[in-house]
């Protein structure tokens, strides 16, 4: 059978959500051919595209093609090596400049489709979006992120997931404001929250748990692995917290989600209906270097995450 490679070398969990709805519309163009997703390792796209049917196998470059250690021009001949190797009729890559096209070319494939050659600050959505449509000769697709996970037996859906780590310092909300929060929607309901972060947010997670009002039902996924940490997702009400990974996550299984955008560009969550972000107070938009985490006023969170109860009772 015919391959066709797609090259998604954005590192992060949150990159591989963005950029999944275009793998996908690539791969239903060509059921009769078997999509191999050549990506980073910390993408974590094995554990989380696991039971995907669309995508056949999944490729980390950083750690299966190229060698730690290896200069340019050594892992640049790797990769050709890699495609020579394969039976791929055709290749599309996410990515700008000319390494990648150049590897592809030299390792026998027909037809490349790819970004310009030359960088430009544009909106990370928006972009891969118009450049699939361009390659595919389509008017418009879903742009929403789809995770598919195996059904769970856990009981929904008295949970609420709390984002509290992210990328950056930057990103971060103050402890205390998120106290504040799940002190007051625990007066509406006997909730039951889970903190997600990674293993460097345990001792913040443990923080924000040992400092709510008592009898309120908190836990810390921060120790969770990733088949855990979705199956919780997949069951609760909604997301707040902050710009990270398990903001993404929940918006592919198609759990709202309201993430805390002090220092992020609002347009990174334009890829998906199911991202509400809660911008500092007095800002229409936010981008890099805004440093407004603090501005975002916990009492607005709050009214925010209320509404969206009485909407969803």
């Amino acid at each position: 059978m015919k391959q066709i490679l797609i090259l998604q070398t954005r590192p992060g969990i949150g990159d591989l959500c963005i950029f999944l709805s275009s793998i996908h519309e690539i791969a239903k163009k060509n059921l009769d051919k078997e999509i191999i997703l050549v990506t980073k390792k910390r993408t974590r796209a094995r554990e989380i595209l696991k039971n995907d049917k669309l995508i056949k196998k999944i490729v980390f470059i950083d750690e299966e093609i190229y060698i730690s250690g290896n200069g340019f021009f050594s892992n640049f001949q790797k990769l050709k090596d890699f495609i020579c190797k394969s039976c791929f009729s055709e290749a599309f890559i996410m990515h700008y400049g000319l390494r990648y096209k150049l590897a592809c070319r030299l390792g026998g494939i027909k037809k490349i489709y790819s970004y310009p050659l030359f960088k430009k600050k544009d909106n990370i959505s928006k972009k891969i979006y118009e450049q699939t449509k361009l390659w595919l000769n389509v008017d418009s697709y879903n742009r929403n992120a789809n995770i598919h996970l195996v059904e769970s037996n856990e009981t929904k859906k008295n949970k609420i997931v709390i984002g509290i780590g992210s990328s950056g310092i930057t990103r971060r909300w103050d402890n205390k404001k998120f106290v504040n929060v799940i002190n007051f929607l625990n007066q509406k309901e006997n909730f039951h929250f889970l903190i997600a972060g990674g293993k460097n947010e345990i001792l913040n997670a443990n923080k924000i748990i040992s400092n709510v009002s008592k009898n309120i039902k908190i836990d810390s996924m921060c120790d969770y692995n990733i088949d855990k940490i979705l199956n919780k997702i997949e069951n609760s009400l909604f997301y707040f917290g902050t710009d990270s990974a398990f903001m993404h996550l929940s918006a592919a299984i198609k759990i709202k989600s309201f993430p805390l955008f002090g220092d992020t560009p609002t347009n990174y969550a334009e890829y998906s209906d199911y991202i509400s972000p809660i911008l500092p107070v007095g800002f229409k938009k936010v981008s890099h270097n805004s440093d407004a985490m603090h501005l975002i006023d916990d009492k607005k969170v709050c009214e925010v995450l209320e509404d969206f109860l009485k909407i969803s009772a």
